[in-house]
Formats: C-alpha cells, structure tokens, sequence
C-alpha cells in the first residue's frame, strides 16, 4: 500500500485575492444563490481526526474559491503583525517538517478547500473514516457533512440542524459545479495560476513581489537560477514602471499582477525550449506554413484534420463553432479575435488559440464520442456488459490486519463501481449483523451502515444505473432475517425484488435505473405451502395413505420440533467445523475451500430478496441450462485454469452469453494487490472484482475502462468476447506513439511544495496475446501475485526532462511500437518524476482503451491516485503524435 500522503497545506491567510477572471465572474453570478451567514461564518463542530467534536466556524470567500474552517470569524484585512507573525511560522514549519517527516499543527490551525480541490459531498450518514471514529454521544449523523476534496482527505463537520446541513451542502455543490462549468472558459495555464495565487500571495496584496514570484516558479515547477529568476523580475519591473518627473511609481509597483505574471511564464516557456522551438509553433509552421500568424477554419479542417488526424468527418460548420469557443476563451498572450458584431470570430484562430486547443478535451486522445453517455447501449440483459465490480470493498488496505470503512463504499461507488462486496456475519452483540473480513484481523463495521450509505448515494443519484450488493453469507439464520429487514426498511422501493415469472433474459440497465440488486445464495427448497398432504409425508419419510389425519398432523408437528430441535444441534455443529477450519478456509481467503456441511442455510425472508444466485460449476454444459439468474464466481487461479483450455474457454463465452460470471483475486493476495482485468473481460466475464484500496497499475486499467459510456459503470461487452468471433477475422494492429511534450504537470500528490519535477513517461500496453502455446506458457505462473503474467503488457519510457514540469519536451523521442492483438487492449499512460539516487515517484496517471483512441496529434488527460482531477491534476496534460495501422 502507498503511504498516506499529508494534507494539501495551504496558505492560512484570511482573505483572499483571487485574480479576476472569467472563472471567478461566472461564481460571483451564483453567490445570490448562497445564504449570506456563510459569508460571515456558520457554528459547526468539526470531527477531528481523534474522531472528537469541536467547535469551528464555516466560511465561504467572498470570490466563492475557497470555504474556511476556522475557531473565529474569518476577517476582511490583517494587520502587519499578523502577517510577520504568519511568515515566521511558515519557516519554521517548513523545517522542522523537513527534519521530522511530520506535519506541524497548531492549535489555531485554519484549514482551507480551494473550490478546485473538491471532489464530492456526502450528507445525511456516516460517509467517512473519521466520523465512524467519533465517539461522542452528541453525534448525530444526520446533521453531518463529509467533504471529500484533494487525495481522498475528508472534511467532516456537524451543523446546527438538518435544514442547514440541506442549505451548506447545496451552497457547496452550487459552487462547484459552477467552477467545474466555467473552467474550460479559461485556459489551463490561467486557471493553474489562479489556483496557485493563494498559495503564493502570502501578504494577499494582490500583487506578486520578489519572493512570492520565486515561490511561484518552483510550485508551478519551474527552474532557472535564483539570479536569473531576480534579474527576470526586476527588469519586467523597471520596464512597466510610469516616470513622471524623474518619479518612479509607488509601493504597488513593486509586485507584478496576475495577467504580468501569464505573461512572464509565456516567455520562460519561449526560453526553456529555444533550441528546438515551441513544440506548438514547431507544428503550427509545419502544418498551416511558416510565418503565418493565423489558421483559417477552410486550412484546419483541409491541411489539420483531413491531413494531420485523419478524420474525414469535421464540417467547417463544427470547425467555427470550435474557433468561436477558443476566441471566446480567456487566454493571455492572445488577440482575442472578434466579428464585426462583436462576438468571437469563427474564421481563424491565432498561435495561443492553437496551442490551447491541442492540449483541450477536444483534442482528447480519449474519443469524446466513446467518453458520453449513450442511453440506446443500456437496453440490452445486463450478461451483454462489462460491469465496474469492486472486491471487499469495506478493506482500506490488506486482507488480514487493515481497518474497514463505510467510506470505501462511498468512494467506491462515486469512483464509478457498481458492484460491491460485503461479508457479512454475526454480531458481537447479538443484535446486529456486521461486515469484515472473516477470521482476520481486520475491523467491523455494521451492515446497517453500509446500507444507508447505499440509500444516500442511490437518494443523491437517483439516475444512478443499478447498484449490486454481493453478499458473501456467513450469518446465522436470525442474522440473515435481521439482513432482510435492514434491506426492505431501509432500501424500500429501491430494492430490486425478483418477480414471480423470472424467466427470459435478465433485464437491462435501463429497467433497473435507481434500483439496487442483491446477489448472494437462493437455494432451492421445499415450501411446505406448496405440498399436498401426501407430498409432506413423503418429506419427512412416510408413506401416504397409512395414517389418519391426526396422526399425519401430529407428524407434520414431531418433524417441525425436530428441526428446530436438530437446526439447533447443526447450527453448532456447524460453528464447531468452521472453528476448526480457520486455517483451511475457503480459496478466496487464501485456503482451502471449507466442506459442504459447513455451509449455513439461507432464510427464505433473504432468498426473496436475492437476483443473482451464486451456484458452483459443475460443468459448463450443464450450466449453460440453469435459469438466467443463476451465476458462477472463479478465483483469479480457476480463471487461469479455464482461459488456457481452448473448449473451456469457448464454453465459458458461450455460458456468458446468457449468464453473468464474476471473477474476484486469489487468496494468496495479502497485501491487497490487483489481477489484470483484460483476461476476464477477453472471457466475456461481466463482473471483474478488483480491490479498489490499492492504487496499482490494473487499478488504472480498470478506471480507463469504465470511463467509457460517461462513467457511468456499464461497457457493452465487443463482438470479440462472444463465442461466434474467430481471432481470423481481424488482423492486428500497430500502435506507434511519439511523446512530443507535457504541461502543467504536477508534483507527486499534488503538492504545493517540494523540488521542481524531473518528469519521464512510462507508456504500457495491456493486451490478450493470440498463440496458445503463448497463452499456457504465460499463464504457468498465475497462481503467484507476484508475477502479473497472465496476458501480454509491453512496456516503453521516455528519458527524464530536467527541472522542468510547467512545459517540457522530449527533444530526441522516437515513435514506440506496440502491436495489438484485440479490441480489448488498453494503454495506460504514467507521468513519473526521476528522483536521482532516491525512489522514483508517481505524479499522475491514466488509461485508455485501444477501442477508444484516437490518431494524430492528440493530448492526454490525467489523473490522481484516487482516479480524480482535482486542483493541479485537471490542468496537466502530454501531447502526443499517434498513428494506428493494420497488420496486413
């Protein structure tokens, strides 16, 4: 597991001198919308991390960019004192978290979210690690807010009443979505300044002075000498000073200004990369000619898409809608382009707009036509998806000692999954079922929890496609009944409920909309009210026919004491036989599978309840008959097993056809480690279980995947998984792939300090290969989870670029090769810093399918660990030159 990265420190200033932009224009237009007591401060009690409730303050910014968490009103101005006393404390912070490797806190701390930086807010329940911690008697969960915001931190807090708790979460998501809305209105470069202004202008006078602008250099990961850096500085200074007299201008002129500061970086990015030129003008000369200052919209779509990207679709129509949207964005260095009405031109684009354009969404690697949601691929039987599946998902680390949370589902099913597991087993005490990992270590958390943050989600997302509850049933029969009544009390119409006539396909995504569905055990059994007489005597051994009614009555009564009496016995005998099977319990939690007899039975009130039925294989022939319902669950070591026997594998897809499968890790996976999910989805398998706690290489995988279809968790599964596809009938293709440059990349986590960056690019191909000989050879070793060898990954990387993260170039690249083998292949794109002598580290990360790229001059977006874009993660990006050709 990766080590929990501290908290993003911001600035601790009280005010606030956002820079003024479009961004900030279009939050100031909503803040009617916000109750004015957040502008000066509501009482809440914050949930410490020791898990107590203290007093605090919540405030809004007046620019709306940033909430406080404050002990006192937040003030509009701070004195001299003040200020000096804040810059002391910074020093001394920053060394003695050099020397310690701890944070610093102080007993008046102010915490700071920039509005970037949020990601999510839950409410109303128990969403997060600190709040199940909170002991205190007056904790009430349905007056608490969890705000979710830079690498999985959480802000959580307890107001007044629910009717404020309702108005600060609606203030909050007003905010956010209207930042998330304005953004792309503003190039990246500006909303990564904007974003680091707080951190930088420690005296919040609006202006850059000397040191702030070296501050400012290194977070936004630029390098040049000190000197150079002061001479840059002051002879921009000298230059925009006003000498009226032989006066030069006043105190304000010491600073440079936001629009100043753009301007400056434009030029050291000019600088940085002199020998070879801009990588933008580089291709605006070579594509739209030399010398040329514009690019018409007949020259783009001729000389640029047709040519360049090979896309024969674009109109000049789309063309000047696009130009319109770039002239209209607020981008500095550029003459903003205008009509003779005075709205942006949309016959040309100059040098700025071009090179904001190749690093946009619209220039997205990632076909945006693949990313959008498509409704009219969600009618399909729910066997015709690749479903987004987690693997105990209650696990905030590995399988033996770690804690569980209610908040990894929270995460979880905001990260896009839309299965999640849950064990369940008895209470301690006697009262309600829990979830853990059983005969571990590892910490219990109430079923009833989990549940209602189930609700809660499904309540905020009520356009949410089905949720599936996988229960792994380790419960007594009374334990099972109370599970049944959580489900129907707390679920209520949202709980899916298998009708009479299940026969037929299973139903689609778009009939279960909002619904969750419950897989587990649903056994067949007698029901006694469907038995004749006769048929009940027969049951319990009798003959019909030689007893009188009363005798078969007094029978019928002797045989259901005698159940209860012998349910009893084996219900202990049962807990007896698992006791002593500790140490060779099932493969799933790394031993043997436990016998038969030592499986309880389900209870009718939790079977009703039940969609999936989980059934084990006895042959897939056989199973290909079973009701539409009933599923199958395999290792990652049994799917080894099936995918190198060509008739296994043929009559797996064929069974995944009409019935759902799900794979989940071996057992011997410890420490919480993920399998490659591209084999399974190869297999046509809908449900691959990975743990969602480890932030690993087939984690990346996984997420690049569901990203398709709006991330809404349900892929349509390629013509290639079904069992009528022959390999015969595509050839493979090679991939070729040119890393030209990056920008805006950040530190490792997203921090705002630390040395300037080193970054190199690791570029992978995950893919199935073809031979079998290949096939059986590389999947010898799946048993082991340290030897991901299970399918075909080629591996290339750049060299590092040094002291530079804002705009670097690699100079000398060459094209990497991949050949792909299937429509199931995905490429996964990591940004690493090179730390000479010590551990490299991660800095953002991404994937994409095959199935979803696109060719020629492309941009990649990235990711944290966490799957998220928040802060400096929304801004960087790669460029890239793609090609894809057929193997003939």
């Amino acid at each position: 597991m990766n080590p929990q990265p501290p908290h993003r420190q911001k600035s601790q200033r009280l005010v606030t001198t956002t820079p003024e932009t479009i961004v900030a224009a279009a939050l100031l237009s909503f803040k009617p919308q916000i109750p004015v007591e957040l502008f000066s401060g509501i009482s809440m009690r914050k949930i410490s991390s020791k898990g107590s409730l203290v007093p605090r303050l919540l405030t809004f910014s007046d620019d709306l960019f940033t909430l406080f968490v404050s002990h006192h009103k937040v003030g509009k101005t701070e004195s001299k004192l003040d200020r000096a006393r804040y810059r002391g404390y910074k020093s001394y912070k920053r060394v003695v978290e050099a020397v310690t490797g701890q944070p610093v806190q102080t007993n008046h701390d102010i915490r700071v979210i920039d509005v970037a930086d949020i990601i999510f807010v839950a409410s109303g329940y128990v969403a997060s690690r600190k709040v199940e911690a909170c002991k205190d008697p007056d904790l009430d969960p349905a007056r608490v807010i969890s705000v979710f915001h830079n690498n999985g931190n959480t802000m959580d807090f307890m107001v007044e009443d629910e009717a404020w708790r309702d108005k600060a979460v609606e203030a909050i998501k007003v905010v956010r979505e209207a930042y998330a809305a304005s953004k792309f209105r503003v190039g990246r470069e500006e909303c990564l300044i904007r974003y680091a202004w707080y951190d930088t202008d420690y005296d919040k006078s609006g202006m850059m002075e000397q040191s702030e602008f070296l501050q400012l250099l290194g977070r936004v990961n630029i390098y040049i000498k000190q000197e150079r850096a002061i001479k840059i500085f002051n002879t921009f200074i000298a230059a925009k000073l006003p000498r009226k007299g032989g006066r030069i201008g006043g105190p304000k002129d010491k600073g440079i200004t936001y629009d100043e500061c753009l301007y400056i970086l434009r030029k050291l990015n000019s600088e940085l990369n002199d020998e070879t030129g801009e990588i933008s003008d580089v291709l605006f000369d070579e594509i739209f000619g030399k010398g040329k200052r514009a690019a018409t919209a007949e020259d783009f779509v001729k000389k640029f898409l047709r040519g360049r990207q090979n896309d024969n679709r674009a109109t000049i129509e789309e063309v000047r809608e696009l130009f319109s949207e770039l002239n209209g964005m607020e981008l500095s260095g550029t003459t903003r382009r205008v009509g003779e009405d005075g709205t942006p031109d949309d016959y040309a684009i100059d040098r700025t707009a071009w090179r904001e354009y190749l690093m946009s969404k619209k220039n997205d690697l990632y076909c945006p036509e693949k990313r959008r949601l498509d409704e009219s691929m969600l009618d399909k039987p729910l066997t015709a998806y690749w479903i987004n599946s987690s693997h105990n998902t209650y696990l905030t680390g590995d399988q033996l000692k770690s804690l569980s949370s209610v908040e990894m589902y929270v995460v979880a099913m905001h990260r896009g999954c839309k299965c999640l597991e849950l064990d369940c087993w008895d209470g301690d005490d006697g009262c309600s079922p829990v979830v853990y990992h059983g005969y571990t270590l590892t910490s219990k958390i109430p079923f009833q929890s989990i549940i209602t943050c189930v609700k809660g989600y499904v309540e905020a997302h009520p356009d949410t496609l089905p949720i599936i509850l996988s229960l792994e049933n380790h419960c007594s029969n009374p334990f099972q009944e109370m599970m049944a009544d959580i489900l129907n009390n707390t679920l209520g119409g949202r709980l899916y409920k298998l009708p009479e006539s299940s026969d037929g396909p299973l139903p689609s995504p778009l009939d279960l909309v909002g619904k969750v569905v419950v897989k587990g055990k649903r056994p067949q059994e007698y029901d006694d009210d469907d038995l004749t007489e006769a048929e009940s005597l027969e049951v319990i051994g009798e003959k019909p026919g030689t007893l009188r009614e009363e005798q078969a009555i007094a029978s019928l009564k002797k045989r259901d004491k005698l159940r209860e009496k012998m349910a009893s016995r084996e219900e202990n005998r049962k807990r007896d036989k698992l006791k002593e099977n500790i140490a060779s319990r099932d493969e799933k939690n790394g031993y043997a599978p436990l016998p038969p007899e030592a499986l309880l039975n389900i209870v009718r009130q939790l079977s009703d309840l039940t969609l999936f039925n989980g059934e084990k294989l006895k042959d897939f022939k056989t199973s290909i008959g079973l009701p539409r319902t009933d599923m199958h669950s395999f290792s990652e070591s049994k799917l080894a097993k099936l995918y190198t026997d060509p008739a296994n594998l043929q009559q797996w897809k064929e069974y995944n056809v009409g019935h759902m499968s799900r794979i989940y890790p071996a057992g011997a996976r410890i420490d919480s480690s993920n399998y490659n999910p591209v084999v399974p989805w190869s297999s046509g398998c809908q449900l691959v279980a990975l743990n969602f706690q480890t932030d690993d290489s087939p984690m990346t995988v996984n997420d690049g995947r569901f990203r398709e279809n709006g991330c809404c968790g349900y892929v349509l599964k390629p013509p290639s998984v079904f069992p009528t596809y022959k390999e015969s009938d595509s050839g493979a293709k090679v991939l070729r792939i040119k890393v030209l440059s990056g920008s805006c990349l950040p530190k490792p986590y997203g921090e705002s300090a630390g040395e300037v960056i080193d970054p190199y690019v690791i570029i992978r191909l995950h893919d199935v290969v073809k031979s079998e000989t290949m096939r059986k050879s590389m999947l010898a070793s799946a048993d082991d989870p340290g030897h991901d060898d299970s399918l075909e990954i080629t591996e290339r990387k750049t060299s590092p670029v040094r002291d530079n993260g804002y705009c670097p170039q690699w100079k000398d690249a060459e094209y990497f090769s991949f050949t792909v083998n299937s429509d199931v292949a995905v490429v996964e794109f990591i940004v690493m810093d090179n730390d000479r002598g010590f551990i490299d580290e991660l800095m953002c990360k991404t994937a994409v399918p095959v199935s979803c790229l696109r060719q020629g001059l492309r941009c990649v977006q990235f990711y944290d660990q966490c799957s998220s874009q928040h802060g400096p993660f929304g801004m960087a990006r790669i460029l890239l030159d793609v090609d894809i050709s057929y193997v003939v």
